[in-house]
């Protein structure tokens, strides 16, 4: 049996406050999840998106791993670099 689609209120509950957006063109993108209606899911979040850079409707949406390894990092000694970051 298929879980049902977590929604925003579901990621909030879990602590996350962004989301990561990723076009096709390769454009990248986070939403503030306070700022998002919380019945919206991954789903409906990735599918109403537009592109600011080609306008194309339609994104991969998963976590931000910026704040994730921020995160990491404020709570131990872990430090890690983001791709296309500088040190």
């Amino acid at each position: 049996m298929r879980r049902p689609d977590r929604t925003v209120a579901d990621w909030i509950a879990e602590g996350l406050e962004t989301m990561a957006l990723h076009c096709s063109c390769g454009h990248y993108a986070t939403v503030t999840l306070a700022d998002l209606p919380p019945r919206l899911t991954r789903t409906r979040l990735g599918q109403n998106a537009r592109c600011a850079e080609c306008g194309k409707r339609g994104a991969q949406v998963m976590r931000d791993m910026k704040a994730h390894y921020a995160e990491m990092e404020a709570e131990s000694s872990f430090s890690a670099t983001y791709p296309g970051t500088k040190p």
